[in-house]
């Protein structure tokens, strides 16, 4: 019955990383927008961004700085020139599902399969 209850905290474990490396990556994703317009505050952008992170600051710039400042035009210039430096998205194969890495989802995989596994093995 020990090596059950082991097998049991193993998945569990195995289930919260898997849940926290996703949270981790959705906060860093909600605050690339910031640290844009952060890095505009001087007046230019020295910074190099995803592209998402220019749309984001555009739709969460400060009106006040969207009227009385160059923000908007520097930001959307710079989010032009990360477009036309971006090469264009290759064709989805048939291992990533919207972008979704395959390890990740493997990795989720596993846990439920080694989750399931240990529940079986403590329910005989």
């Amino acid at each position: 019955m020990e090596r059950g209850h082991f097998r049991l905290l193993l998945a569990l474990a195995t289930g919260l990383v898997a849940i926290a490396a996703l949270t981790g990556t959705a906060s860093a994703a909600q605050a690339c927008g910031s640290r844009v317009i952060a890095d505009w505050r001087d007046g230019r952008i020295d910074g190099t961004y995803p592209v998402a992170c220019y749309r984001e600051a555009l739709a969460d710039l400060p009106e006040d700085v969207r009227v009385y400042s160059s923000a908007q035009a520097d930001i959307t210039r710079a989010l032009q020139g990360q477009i036309r430096a971006t090469p264009a998205p290759r064709a989805q194969g048939a291992g990533s599902a919207h972008g979704v890495s395959p390890l990740l989802v493997v990795a989720i995989t596993a846990a439920f399969l080694v989750a399931a596994g240990s529940i079986a093995a403590a329910v005989r």
